[in-house]
């Protein structure tokens, strides 16, 4: 069995705890002044303040607060449900303070540093009893005028003394809805807890960077210089979003992070309408009126008076978010992406900037707590970021694919080129021996006639010996016999009748253009199955001595080019009989060519926009027609595809 003396020493730890915990629910923590130690600072005074809330505070002062502060009018418990009540409810903040240092040379120079979003910088005051009260913290836009409204989410007074041992009270008059955080601070110090609460954006921010240095990336690596202006734009915003960021971390006052602030807005602002400018500039005709196009340059000029002269923070905000409108504006128009990603990217980039405007303390931030309006930004910020990602993902995707299609159809038509030289090469070969055998042939119908020819000589002279011998009848018939004999080995000698030297002959002998016909066929039609078009060669028995390697050459590439580049679904090859000529066509029903398309084809070097190939073909079939004395004509109209015509003699 436990006896008491064993059981009470075990509970005794646990009771005190909870009689701890009660008091400290329950005792108003407030009563006691913030003790402030020398060389120390405390981060949250927040939490030992005393709070009223004044519904309608046109005619309530410094000094009714300090009435009211005495009379006890203050409670220790933030008056959340209060601030519902009025439409702009003034919140008026006490905190005492007292330097526990008893020596008189220990005097404390402090300050205090406020973290919350402020639209209107709040009123700060500090004094001793019924002392006269010090003003350390407003800023006012010249003498006599009233406070100027800014945008900060931490803001320090200026310095103040605590003489040892005495007890000063500081009132802070904000109209903010929520409770801000507070700290005491030593001279030119900066609170460990709001800059770790500010530097922790900064992955945030750097992430939403590093996607519009991508960004510029794969548009500088593309050379399309409207998404390196997006990308730009986009970093602007994402780091002026977290200008709070920068206005804690370097500024030293009040000013200094309102020059930061404006300075960073209006760079975005100028930089996106100056890129919108560039790229709307044919459509807006800036390039025709250069008077319009300087009034469009100076439009937003009187921005920077405004920010200069004025301290009304609205004053900007509007042209701000318009010109993150004509971002988005930009992005929809004008980025070479494909359509539907490009319109997607700017409605949600139009959606997070209507979302922003509404969460402004100027707007919707006046009903919602600080805390939450970060949270609502720092959403919109990752929703615009998500849709640039993705902007930058599938646009890489799409030119890695494009690439890479260009590419297949380059090594594709680098091996259609080839195996066409190669067949173009084998009828050559072809070509090349059949002459050679022709000319070897007749050399030996030449030998062959000049041996026939010496005994036709012996005869003729044999027959003018016995001519008395011989009948008028058979001398006839004999002569008429070797005068036949003698025309036909003159057909196959390299000389004439009158044993001159014969003309030069030209090395072609005529063929029948079927053979033409024939060797395009064989070089075209498994190109034509693979691409799906139906190539017809009409046969005909035409005959020519135009060099056939000429006419190859030149029906082939007219092939080439219609079963390559006309978009055609149907090629036709033949060959017509006009009078003493032959007519070899090439149709086909593709996209054809407009008069001035055609005349830039015909010229060498020029191509079309989709071929990849030396746009020489048309005018290496030009040369062959007039080295070979044949003419080359063609015929094309826009939509209703092309005719091309070698028009040779027929032998």
């Amino acid at each position: 069995m436990l006896n008491d003396n064993y059981i009470l020493p075990c509970l005794r730890p646990f009771l005190a705890a909870i009689v701890l915990a009660l008091g400290f629910a329950f005792s108003p923590v407030f009563a006691q002044p913030i003790g402030i130690m020398p060389g120390q600072s405390v981060e949250r005074i927040d939490l030992q303040a005393k709070y009223l809330v004044v519904p309608n505070a046109s005619h309530f002062d410094l000094e009714d607060a300090r009435t009211a502060l005495r009379d006890g009018a203050f409670q220790s418990e933030f008056p959340v449900a209060a601030l519902k009540n009025g439409p702009d409810p003034s919140t008026w903040i006490a905190i005492d303070l007292v330097n526990t240092a008893q020596a008189p040379g220990d005097k404390l120079q402090r300050v205090l540093g406020l973290g919350a979003i402020f639209v209107d910088l709040p009123s700060v005051y500090i004094f001793s009893g019924d002392g006269p009260a010090k003003e350390v913290l407003a800023s006012q836009a010249g003498p006599g005028k009233p406070l100027a409204a800014r945008y900060f989410t931490y803001i320090r007074t200026q310095s103040f003394m605590l003489p040892p041992g005495q007890t000063q009270t500081v009132l802070i008059n904000t109209s903010i809805n929520d409770r801000p955080t507070i700290g005491i601070f030593r001279e030119g110090e900066l609170g460990a807890n709001q800059i770790v609460a500010t530097l922790i954006k900064a992955p945030f921010t750097l992430t939403l960077l590093f996607i519009g240095v991508v960004l510029a990336v794969v548009s500088i690596a593309t050379k399309r210089t409207i998404g390196t202006l997006i990308a730009i734009g986009y970093a602007l915003a994402m780091v002026q979003m977290d200008a709070s960021l920068f206005t804690t971390v370097f500024s030293q006052s009040q000013a200094q992070g309102r020059m930061i602030w404006e300075v960073l807005t209006l760079s975005v602002i100028f930089f996106n309408y100056y890129a919108f400018l560039f790229a709307f500039r044919k459509e807006f005709r800036l390039t025709q009126f250069p008077a319009l196009a300087v009034f469009a340059v100076l439009l937003p000029t009187p921005l920077i008076w405004v920010a200069w002269v004025s301290d009304q923070t609205i004053d900007i905000l509007w042209a701000y978010y318009l010109s993150l409108i004509l971002f988005a504006v930009l992005i929809s128009l004008r980025f070479d992406v494909a359509r539907r990603l490009r319109v997607i990217a700017g409605g949600v980039l139009s959606f997070c900037v209507f979302a922003g405007v509404a969460v402004e303390p100027y707007y919707l931030g006046r009903y919602l707590p600080d805390l939450t309006i970060e949270f609502f930004r720092d959403g919109i910020r990752m929703l615009s970021g998500s849709a640039m990602l993705f902007l930058v993902l599938v646009d890489v995707r799409r030119s890695r694919q494009e690439r890479d299609r260009l590419t297949a159809e380059r090594i594709a038509a680098l091996e259609a080129r080839a195996e066409t030289d190669r067949q173009l090469l084998e009828t050559e070969r072809e070509y090349a021996r059949a002459r050679d055998a022709a000319q070897r042939r007749k050399q030996q119908l030449a030998a062959a006639s000049h041996d026939i020819r010496q005994p036709l000589v012996g005869l003729r002279g044999a027959l003018r010996e016995e001519a008395d011998s011989l009948s008028p009848s058979l001398q006839s018939r004999l002569n008429e016999a070797v005068d036949y004999l003698e025309q036909l080995t003159n057909e196959y000698s390299d000389r004439g009748p009158d044993d001159a030297p014969a003309r030069p002959q030209d090395p072609s002998e005529d063929y029948p253009l079927d053979l033409v016909l024939r060797a395009v066929s064989d070089m075209f039609a498994a190109e034509a199955r693979e691409r799906g078009i139906a190539l017809r060669v009409a046969h005909s028995d035409c005959r020519t001595n135009v060099p056939a390697l000429a006419l190859v050459r030149s029906t082939s590439n007219l092939v080439a080019n219609a079963l390559r580049h006309a978009d055609a679904s149907r090629i036709m090859v033949g060959v017509r009989h006009r009078g003493k000529n032959c007519v070899i066509e090439v149709l086909d029903n593709g996209r054809g060519m407009s008069a001035e398309e055609l005349a830039r084809a015909m010229q060498p070097g020029v191509k079309g926009e989709t071929s990849d190939g030396d746009g020489l073909g048309l005018a290496i079939i030009q040369e062959l027609a007039q080295r070979h004395g044949y003419d080359f004509t063609m015929e094309s109209a826009s939509g209703k595809g092309a005719r091309a015509r070698l028009t040779l003699s027929a032998s």
